[in-house]
């Protein structure tokens, strides 16, 4: 299993992650509330539906679905994010844990921010089939949203402009990762909340 950073490094940004990602503009988290809602507007949720939220973070997607009623779960592998989630949202229940990982409960509804562009595409194709498989009730939606770029021109753009926010990730690449996805039996509807990021809904093809 592959992903670059250990949790060590998302604790150390726990403290500031809010803050940040707040600014108004620019990379990463131009759109961030947008992203936000447009993945709550993906999945229609309803009340007293179940709800996983991977690399919850400090809570902040989890919160939206808590709004509607939905019982939400959130996981994530930093014990710092997690601390501060449940300060926040104490009606959520947060746990540590890996999003490779997540078990074979299943849920109304699946999402997640800011998380999957941790991964080569390999592996987010095997994390997502194995949701869809495994996680997700029938009639449920798996949406995610993350920084997606239209193509290696708009990724590159973006690093040279804002090279002293950047670091070298396994980003989506609209051109690229989507016929992959799509190869591997994935059907993604995908709408643009920035320059550099898209929420996307998932289902697997039906033949």
């Amino acid at each position: 299993m592959n992903m670059q950073f250990p949790p060590e490094s998302f604790d150390e940004w726990a403290g500031s992650y809010d803050a940040e990602t707040q600014r108004a503009s620019g990379y990463p988290f131009e759109g961030y509330e947008d992203l936000l809602k447009t993945i709550v507007a993906f999945c229609h949720p309803q009340p007293g539906e179940s709800v996983l939220d991977l690399g919850c973070g400090t809570g902040n997607l989890s919160a939206h679905f808590l709004l509607f009623g939905c019982q939400v779960s959130g996981i994530d592998f930093s014990k710092a994010m997690i601390n501060i989630a449940r300060q926040k949202y104490p009606a959520i229940d947060f746990r540590v844990q890996d999003v490779r990982a997540v078990g074979v409960s299943q849920y109304d509804h699946i999402v997640s921010a800011y998380v999957f562009h941790h991964f080569p595409i390999k592996e987010k194709v095997r994390i997502i089939q194995g949701l869809l498989r495994q996680n997700l009730k029938a009639g449920g939606k798996l949406v995610i949203g993350d920084l997606v770029f239209t193509d290696q021109a708009a990724r590159t753009d973006t690093g040279v402009k804002y090279a002293q926010d950047w670091d070298e990730e396994y980003f989506w690449m609209e051109e690229v990762d989507l016929p992959q996805m799509r190869a591997a039996g994935l059907n993604v509807k995908i709408e643009r909340v920035s320059f550099c990021a898209a929420v996307m809904k998932i289902e697997e093809v039906r033949e």
